[in-house]
């Protein structure tokens, strides 16, 4: 019989997201009368743009013609969506080759992950996206619970106003993995 992964004990409870949306749900209902604007993660609210929608259709409807067949797409993605970001997003400043285009942070994470294994020292922006935290976690790049959503093993890098939430990389030590997003 295959055992679990003893890492996924030593996630802690209390992730960001949903720990976000009960504290709204609970504000709301004892203040009914206020306006809530809400910039956590959650459901979508608006309908796919028509363009973007009659775009994936056809993409779609092509994928069912012997011509417009690609079998596995390329390793960075697709060449002319990684063109079009480099000239729209980077105004042709990024080389295509630099721009990988993946199906979300959460695989990519541990992707990366597997890739370096689980001796590999890891350091992550704090506050983080909880899954940087998690990812090293699960893939036994971290020891265990410091207390609340800290562990041993993982270097926290401070991002406040006042080092403008960009740290000090010179005074980290050596590490395999920063997980940082500006």
């Amino acid at each position: 019989m295959a055992s679990r992964n003893p890492s996924f004990a030593r996630l802690s409870a209390g992730y960001l997201f949903p720990e976000i949306a009960r504290r709204r749900r609970e504000f709301a209902a004892a203040h009914p009368e206020a306006k809530i604007i809400s910039l956590g993660v959650g459901n979508t609210t608006e309908p796919l743009p028509p363009s973007m929608r009659d775009a994936l259709a056809a993409e779609a409807k092509a994928l069912g013609t012997r011509e417009g067949y690609s079998g596995y797409g390329e390793d960075l993605g697709n060449r002319s969506l990684r063109e079009a970001v480099a000239r729209v997003w980077y105004s042709d400043r990024v080389d295509p080759e630099a721009i990988s285009i993946s199906d979300g942070a959460k695989p990519d994470l541990g992707r990366l992950a597997l890739m370096f294994g689980p001796g590999a020292t890891v350091a992550v922006q704090d506050p983080a996206y909880p899954v940087y935290v998690d990812a090293s976690v699960i893939f036994g790049q971290a020891g265990k619970s410091a207390g609340g959503t800290a562990y041993e093993g993982i270097s926290y890098l401070r991002c406040v106003p006042e080092n403008d939430f960009f740290p000090d990389l010179s005074s980290v030590a050596r590490t395999d993995l920063i997980y940082f997003c500006s």
